[in-house]
């Protein structure tokens, strides 16, 4: 198993600047494809956030969260979920999307959820800046607290490789995962208190414990702490474990899966 993870995390680190170019070529690809180019990276993140607020904001009168206005409360979260979404959507496909590349040249297969993720950090950054020019607005500024961004991204990232190295893998041995996938993503934003405080299901504390080990809802935590309640990484320190121990067994499993079958992929 631990030859297998180092296996994959050599080919990854002796590849950074292939996978920076792949995800680079393939996010100038997309710009190509439509003419507002870049625009689409901010305005279909913009018109979910104004459909969920019409939605929970308006429709549903949540005017705050913990005294935090609820669409500053949202974007918190959202900003997010605008990042790790299409890391797993789009990470699923990873492999089978490049089956013409892998099947005519030595490609180290192992590289390619990375790039994914690598090209969707672009379109994070980017989301975040205007991120936090819109908490200007509302009072809401840079603080040494927000250096703590620097390692929930961190996990941000090393959470999408793992799901995705696992995730393209099985979508190679089976079609129907990437339906799964997109099918459970429809839900999982819901399931995840990203819309919604998990403090309004207390008379439940067997869903709210298992939605609070959710790795994701463990990001959004950190992201939402380092903007709005400034704890500290320690103040999470279970579901942080948690969270590592979950990462871990995905990257194991996945590094297992792709020592197994990268050259059935190949053939």
């Amino acid at each position: 198993m631990f030859k297998c993870m180092k296996e994959v995390l050599d080919e990854n680190l002796h590849n950074l600047f292939r996978i920076y170019s792949i995800s680079k070529y393939e996010l100038l690809a997309d710009m190509r494809d439509s003419k507002l180019g870049i625009f689409w990276s901010f305005a279909n993140p913009a018109i979910q956030i104004l459909t969920y607020y019409f939605v929970f904001g308006l429709v549903m009168k949540k005017n705050e969260v913990e005294g935090i206005p609820y669409i500053v409360w949202m974007i918190g979260g959202m900003v997010v979920w605008f990042f790790i979404s299409p890391c797993i959507t789009n990470g699923c496909n990873a492999i089978f999307s490049k089956v013409n590349v892998i099947t005519k040249m030595k490609f180290p297969i192992s590289i390619l959820p990375a790039t994914v993720v690598m090209k969707e950090l672009f379109n994070h950054v980017c989301l975040m800046a205007i991120t936090v020019i819109l908490f200007f607005f509302f009072g809401y500024y840079p603080s040494l607290h927000w250096i703590q961004l620097i390692y929930y991204l961190f996990c941000a990232i090393l959470f999408s490789i793992a799901l995705s190295l696992t995730t393209s893998i099985l979508n190679m041995l089976a079609r129907d995962t990437r339906k799964l996938i997109l099918a459970c993503m429809r839900l999982l934003l819901y399931l995840t208190p990203i819309l919604w405080s998990i403090d309004q299901i207390n008379s439940f504390p067997l869903i709210q414990m298992i939605m609070k080990v959710n790795p994701i809802y463990y990001i959004v935590l950190g992201y939402r702490d380092c903007f709005f309640y400034h704890r500290g990484m320690l103040h999470y320190w279970k579901q942080g474990i948690v969270f590592w121990v979950i990462t871990f067994a995905l990257f194991a499993f996945g590094s297992y899966m792709m020592h197994k079958f990268k050259h059935k992929f190949i053939d």
